[in-house]
């Protein structure tokens, strides 16, 4: 586990930016570059959608991410699978290995019920936004909608299973300054909402901002460590790498 975020070069970083509590963003990663979230203030709650940019039906499966890997609690080392069996993303850096893979995100009926009514008639622009309502808003830019959103990956929060099947989540458990580090296997379509997490009891809808920095990376080794974490997964690894053939020219992508 990566406790320390290694240090980066000003011509490797394409991107630096803060989503603040409550907002939305998106971006075309392409493969090979490197998505590292920084929680700056701790925040609970980063919900995160994630599609092939070349066939948008094709995208993240959290069935399959779980059962593929033998794991529900994803970490350094762990990937991010499609509902094709191919790698979108892997997980090269994780500072606290809290993610959630299973409560789902939240809608406008579960922000008021744990918050009150925050509309935008009594809150202006600080209403309280929902991940619904925020993946919506993003999906729309790339032409997609209501049916392309799918059960999300909830980062950042605390969320188990219990012993007998229930959920149990802890709030205000992940330390301010904690990062993980996604690296594109393939050309990755990001959606991110940072709101509440569905099963929050914070009724202050206090959301803090996270960082976001997009570098370029390198691509994973033969020796990498989320390809050798199983033979599944080196599978895997190969049926992507074949996969993005047909879209790179040059030795870029196209």
């Amino acid at each position: 586990m990566s406790k320390n975020i290694k240090p980066l070069l000003a011509e490797t970083v394409l991107f630096d930016e803060v989503l603040v509590g409550g907002g939305r963003w998106s971006k075309i990663i392409r493969k090979g570059q490197v998505l590292r979230i920084v929680n700056t203030e701790g925040t609970s709650g980063l919900s995160a959608l994630f599609y092939n940019v070349h066939e948008r039906t094709e995208r993240y499966n959290a069935a399959d991410t779980v059962k593929i890997q033998y794991n529900a609690y994803l970490k350094e080392g762990k990937a991010l699978y499609s509902d094709m069996g191919r790698i979108l993303m892997s997980i090269v850096a994780d500072s606290c290995e809290t993610h959630d893979t299973v409560c789902g995100y939240t809608m406008a009926a579960d922000v008021e019920k744990l918050c009150g009514l925050g509309n935008y008639q009594t809150k202006r622009n600080c209403y309280y936004k929902n991940d619904f309502d925020n993946f919506l808003v993003e999906l729309g830019k790339y032409g997609m909608g209501r049916r392309d959103i799918m059960p999300c990956l909830n980062l950042f929060s605390d969320a188990r299973i219990g012993e007998g099947g229930e959920l149990i989540y802890r709030e205000d458990t992940v330390p301010a300054g904690s990062f993980i580090e996604f690296r594109a296997e393939m050309d990755v379509l990001v959606i991110l909402s940072n709101t509440v997490h569905v099963l929050s009891t914070n009724q202050s809808y206090d959301v803090k901002p996270v960082n976001l920095i997009v570098y370029q990376g390198e691509e994973a080794a033969a020796d990498d460590m989320c390809v050798i974490d199983s033979e599944r997964s080196e599978r895997a690894f190969v049926n992507t790498k074949n996969y993005m053939k047909q879209f790179i020219q040059g030795g870029r992508n196209v």
